[in-house]
């Protein structure tokens, strides 16, 4: 069974769109075949809420919404009920929607498991809550105590980090962590500021 998903360009441009009254025309895609379902968006924005109407195929529903910052992830989820159907409880699990995803969370955990390739390397998928993991490489360097490491998000088009960094194994952890989260914030922007 094919499920349609709004990618993380169309969350940003959705994002966006919440905050103007407009007519926009967006694309789903469905995985892993790829197919592709056009909805045409318009949004009527007042000063406490917003309605929009999405139109795909000969269908039209409508929501309202109360302005906020998750207001396109609620958006985000409602377009993709439309495009997938209702959810039967008795043959699947309800998939985790956007506006109850966390974003950016880098549990205790993980740090545990990027500390420790900080003081051996080795390799790592970090799960974040995004679409795909963060993959991380650490090597560590044999002339002076540091890491070079290898980052990177995507599969299409991955936005990748690489640097050497030296020091004490909390100082080096602290810079990769720190790197974690930038590469995060770059690759998905809409979904890491909600």
């Amino acid at each position: 069974m094919s499920k349609f998903k709004i990618d993380n360009r169309t969350l940003t441009l959705l994002c966006a769109q919440v905050n103007l009254s407009e007519t926009f025309n967006h694309t789903l895609r469905s995985t892993p075949q790829r197919m592709a379902m056009p909805f045409r968006l318009k949004v009527e924005r007042s000063r406490v809420d917003s309605t929009f109407t999405i139109s795909m195929g000969t269908e039209r529903h409508t929501l309202t919404l109360l302005n906020d910052k998750k207001t396109h992830l609620k958006l985000a989820d409602f377009i993709e009920e439309i495009a997938n159907g209702p959810i039967d409880p008795n043959t699947e699990l309800p998939p985790q929607l956007h506006a109850e995803r966390q974003y950016g969370v880098f549990s205790a955990q993980q740090r545990e498991q990027v500390f420790g390739l900080v003081c051996i390397g080795g390799f790592l998928d970090l799960d974040l809550g995004f679409e795909l993991p963060i993959r991380l490489a650490v090597h560590r360097t044999r002339t002076r105590t540091g890491v070079t490491v290898v980052m990177s998000i995507g599969v299409k088009s991955p936005r990748t980090k690489c640097f050497t960094v030296s020091g004490t194994d909390v100082d080096m952890y602290e810079k990769v962590c720190e790197s974690i989260n930038h590469l995060a914030a770059q690759a998905t922007p809409a979904a890491h500021a909600a």
